[in-house]
């Protein structure tokens, strides 16, 4: 099965090695591997360029989301991976992912992610569990370094949304899940997500408001029973109480997958 991975890039020349490295390091021969740049000033292109292997585009886009989905565009693989340029795989992830996918019902597998300081040394595991639908309204318990999937999925023009910048994994995985696709947890680890100083998930007044009303928007596509006014503070507020009152079963879920 072949495995197309998609990188989008902008200004990570710095760190974008790691990740074409660790594709490499998979030692598997059927893949591609998709740069998206977004007209990176800095390095990135001159990294790109060392590996001849890469099918890269650097043209303006607007922002990660429609990178992505270029890249899912380009992509001519069984099975694809969305790798973020400043994150990188462990050795044998796509063997691992390749074993479980061979099960025709199966649409798409994920993993725990280990999380590391601006030099790789891992600071934090975090677990998962098997997928729960509701859950992806709240939760992006499906990391988007440790998702592959099949084709199919995105043949449904089931596509990452562009208005989303801070939580369109959360809503790509929502869209999975409640598009009725079979989606499974492996009890083990593909990737590592770099904490870098600009990552998305920073834990800092703007970031939180931000991923909170991206979080309410995706609670209001999915769900069918209520629509909620993500700009209302309140809302903000309750919606992130209603997310911690879910850590207990997350727990759970934890414990016992």
């Amino acid at each position: 099965m072949k495995i197309s991975i998609i990188t989008p890039s902008f200004n990570q020349g710095q760190f974008i090695e790691d990740a074409i490295i660790s594709v490499l390091n998979q030692h598997y021969t059927d893949f591609e591997h998709i740069i998206v740049d977004n007209c990176s000033t800095d390095n990135t292109l001159e990294v790109v360029r060392k590996y001849p292997h890469l099918i890269w585009i650097s043209e303006p886009d607007e922002g990660q989301s429609d990178a992505l989905n270029k890249g899912f565009a380009r992509s001519t693989g069984d099975i694809i991976g969305w790798l973020n340029c400043d994150d990188f795989y462990l050795e044998g992830a796509f063997e691992q992912v390749v074993s479980a996918l061979s099960e025709e019902a199966l649409d798409g597998v994920y993993s725990d992610l280990q999380f590391c300081n601006i030099n790789k040394r891992v600071v934090k595991h975090y677990k998962s569990h098997r997928p729960v639908k509701f859950l992806s309204l709240f939760h992006a318990f499906i990391s988007s370094e440790c998702f592959f999937f099949k084709r199919r999925i995105i043949q449904g023009n089931l596509l990452v949304q562009k208005d989303m910048h801070y939580c369109m994994d959360q809503d790509f995985a929502a869209r999975v899940l409640y598009g009725g696709f079979k989606v499974s947890y492996l009890n083990t680890c593909f990737a590592v997500f770099r904490w870098q100083g600009k990552n998305k998930s920073l834990n800092t007044p703007e970031m939180r408001k931000n991923r909170l009303k991206e979080g309410i928007i995706v609670f209001n596509r999915h769900n069918r029973l209520v629509q909620v006014n993500a700009e209302k503070k309140l809302n903000q507020f309750l919606y992130n109480c209603f997310r911690n009152l879910l850590k207990p079963y997350r727990l759970y879920l934890k414990l016992t997958t």
